[in-house]
């Protein structure tokens, strides 16, 4: 849904396309404020490189003494500690929209630029991290291109991250960029020493549904590499799950890992391996470097500021055969390796984060000097808010700012009114008009003002708004629908829905909404919020679910005349709220559901919603969580994916000691992988482990602590070609459970190889 929406936001500005549309015209300021407040416009928060970079940038651009806001569609993500103001903007709207007062404004994608500028609020700088547009650009349509190209120009000002992605948007778009190069965090990617692991492995880092990654080029290359070093290993980093089944090559999987963990995986790797296709800046290979990790690379553009073949890493082309052959000389020369390490760890002193943000600091602090011209006087406005009406100080100056910059007649602002206790709602009314305008147009100020009913225009606004606040919802009904020129309107149709419900007529309101959400072109997201009010929908979890996601998206309805504000917080309220209610009761009701779908081998959407119940459940009853984790390590099994299964085997570690349970399940996925050596550690370790007291743990599994791990042990060790310590551990196995049809089978199969049965117990 999310892409979909990008994409026809992207077709709308391409069929918009004003040619008139100019750069802002700039003057000096007359006060120039060394702590000023920049803001960066994101449409991509996802976990990868060009996101991190933003959000180092705005992190340390605080430690200057600046304020840094970052305004995106997302949700502030988890994945990164985001230390600067955040504003996530609905979908429904323009990202500029949501831009608060500030002194400049970062553009982070060509497609913000122009929207950025028509603000008027400060000068617009244009980060270019390089994508499709810039290292493809003779694929692109000419529409696309014409497009791209007015906003290069619209842009007061740009920065890049290397000198030929500064070559590119001279040669293509005729600009000159600034150069800023990226800088890693020797706090976390450095070469201090750290816990070493068993594995010889290389290391590869990107996503396989973005192609221009190349990570099924190193995949093919590493099945020639494994076939002379069988025990070097492949781990991969992927920022989401793969798209592709490549289990049977890949040693392990890594989705979207801590930093901290990224920077162990670069330490412990022997060698890392990237096989971008183009790039501005390649940040894996400058971070793999300061870890200490030797580099093989493509010639990817990004690497060319930093990369020097056979001196700080090695350059291959794309061909797997190639690439391979690089692995395997550099795995085998250690005079080699440490020579690319040594000059690696001397590369990037050059861009640590102190060196650059420095610089950075530096930049900005230019293009502050300047602001956008002013067009108009404020006494040329009628205005009927004053300062002290707007909820946030930095609203009120971003509303004189668009007063003095506008070429519209007409400032509407949303004016926000509590009307009922569950949430408030906003109005966007005039704030300020021009009688001597040439343009009699609308200008939207985003600053959200509180209102007073008294004050209200509208008479039957005004009228609906009493009525709501006193709870006279039959009446309100009545009226609404008596009055035909309104009754249609989606403002009150939508209060129409919310008097049935709260007159507990539920199945006229679930008539209304269906017929709006059928009828009406854009969602309304309090639409799906009225939803949640109704018992039926509530309890519904998957419905729920679906409409608490929709509300994600969506975000507050902006675009509509009127809306509640903050929809995503009071979701949250409701559906929070009600959670405390029901307690421990939805906890179950979601470990119940994940078990249903587990039962009817639904196993993708069964480990979803057991990690829900582990995420939620994260304090609670540790023996419920062993039994989530038990049924994703089954899924996966199911799935034949064995390194997730060991791996979830292993989690239920952080909340007990082994298990017999766990061990043999460990042991039984290398066996089906014929890893017999590794089976068996984890077999002899089960047989080590005591079976529990009385109501130790509530489910135990008594063959795990007894006799069936003697009895794998047996078939470990036959293939390992041990036939008198396999017949040994049968006989074991027989001491605890003597009427088992296998272990009878192999008694006398080894009977028949010359080894008698005999009463050998075990002690």
């Amino acid at each position: 849904m999310i892409n979909e929406i990008i994409k026809q936001d992207f077709n709308t500005r391409v069929q918009n396309m004003d040619i008139n549309d100019a750069r802002e015209k700039l003057v000096k300021k007359e006060d120039c404020n060394d702590k000023f407040h920049v803001v960066y416009v994101m449409g991509n928060t996802t976990i990868c490189g060009a996101a991190k970079i933003i959000f180092q940038q705005a992190n340390r651009l605080i430690e200057k003494g600046l304020k840094v806001t970052i305004v995106a569609y997302f949700r502030k993500p988890s994945w990164f500690n985001i230390e600067c103001d955040y504003i996530q903007v609905p979908f429904t709207t323009k990202l500029s929209m949501c831009i608060p007062y500030c002194d400049l404004i970062i553009a982070t994608y060509y497609t913000h630029i122009g929207e950025c500028v028509k603000t008027k609020l400060a000068p617009v700088i244009y980060f270019e991290q390089g994508d499709f547009h810039l290292f493809c650009n003779d694929r692109l349509s000419k529409e696309s291109k014409e497009f791209i190209n007015l906003q290069f120009q619209l842009a007061n000002d740009i920065f890049t991250v290397s000198n030929e992605a500064d070559r590119l948007i001279n040669s293509i778009f005729h600009r000159e960029a600034n150069v800023i190069h990226n800088g890693i965090d020797r706090n976390i990617f450095n070469n201090e020493i750290d816990v070493e692991v068993e594995d010889r492995y290389i290391l590869m880092m990107g996503s396989d549904r973005l192609e221009f990654k190349g990570i099924q080029d190193i995949i093919a290359a590493y099945s020639i590499v494994k076939k002379q070093m069988p025990d070097l290993k492949l781990y991969w980093i992927t920022p989401v799950s793969p798209s592709s089944n490549n289990d049977k090559v890949i040693s392990q999987v890594f989705i979207s890992p801590s930093q901290e963990n990224i920077g162990k995986l670069y330490k412990n790797a022997e060698i890392f391996v990237n096989g971008s296709y183009y790039e501005s800046f390649s940040l894996p290979v400058i971070e793999a470097m300061a870890c200490g990790c030797p580099v093989i690379t493509t010639d990817c553009i990004g690497v060319r500021d930093y990369v020097v073949n056979k001196e700080n890493a090695l350059i291959t082309s794309h061909s797997p055969h190639e690439i391979a052959d690089r692995i395997i000389d550099l795995a085998g020369d250690k005079v080699l390796q440490d020579k690319l390490m040594e000059n690696g760890l001397e590369t990037v002193k050059i861009f640590s984060w102190e060196f650059i943000i420095d610089k950075l600091y530096t930049y900005y602090c230019t293009k502050n000097k300047y602001e956008t011209i002013n067009l108009n006087k404020i006494e040329d406005w009628k205005i009927r808010v004053r300062e002290e009406d707007f909820l946030v100080y930095e609203d009120y100056q971003k509303f004189i700012k668009i007063l003095r910059t506008t070429t519209n007649g007409k400032v509407y602002v949303p004016f926000q009114y509590k009307i009922t206790d569950e949430f408030s709602v906003v109005r966007w009314e005039e704030a300020a008009y021009r009688e001597d305008a040439h343009s009699c147009a609308v200008e939207y100020s985003y600053t959200k003002t509180q209102g007073n009913q008294l004050d209200i225009k509208d008479n039957y606004t005004k009228y609906l708004y009493e009525n709501i606040r006193t709870e006279n919802y039959e009446d309100t009904i009545i009226w609404i629908n008596s009055q035909p020129d309104i009754k249609e309107d989606m403002v009150y149709k939508r209060w129409v829905i919310y008097c049935l419900i709260k007159l507990k007529r539920f199945n006229e309101s679930v008539k209304i909404i269906n017929d709006v959400l059928d009828n009406v072109k854009h969602n309304h997201p309090d639409i799906y919020y009225l939803q949640l009010l109704i018992p039926d929908i509530f309890h519904d979890k998957s419905k729920r679910e679906e409409i608490v996601r929709n509300i994600n998206i969506y975000g507050d309805g902006i675009i509509f005349e009127e809306f509640i504000v903050d929809i995503i917080s009071v979701t949250e309220k409701l559906v929070d709220g009600s959670n405390q209610k029901k307690g421990l009761n939805i906890m179950e009701e979601t470990f119940d559901y994940a078990v249903r779908l587990y039962e009817n081998k639904l196993y993708d959407e069964a480990i979803k919603s057991f990690m829900e119940f582990v995420e939620d459940n994260k304090d609670g009853d540790k023996e419920k969580i062993i039994e989530a984790y038990r049924k994703i390590y089954y899924s996966y099994y199911y799935k034949g994916m064995y390194d997730d299964c060991r791996l979830y085997c292993y989690m239920t570690f952080k909340y007990t000691l082994p298990r017999a349970e766990e061990c043999c399940f460990i042991g039984y996925t290398y066996l089906q992988e014929k890893n017999y050596e590794d089976a068996a550690f984890w077999y002899e370790l089960a047989t080590t482990l005591d079976l529990p007291r009385n109501n130790e743990f509530p489910v135990v599994d008594k063959a795990a602590y007894t006799w069936k791990p003697f009895l794998q042990l047996c078939v470990c060790y036959y293939n390992m070609g041990k036939v008198k310590k396999s017949f040994e551990y049968n006989e074991l196995a027989k001491s605890f459970n003597p009427t088992d049809k296998n272990i009878l089978q192999n008694v006398e199969f080894f009977r028949k190889i010359g080894y008698e049965t005999n009463e050998l117990k075990y002690e």
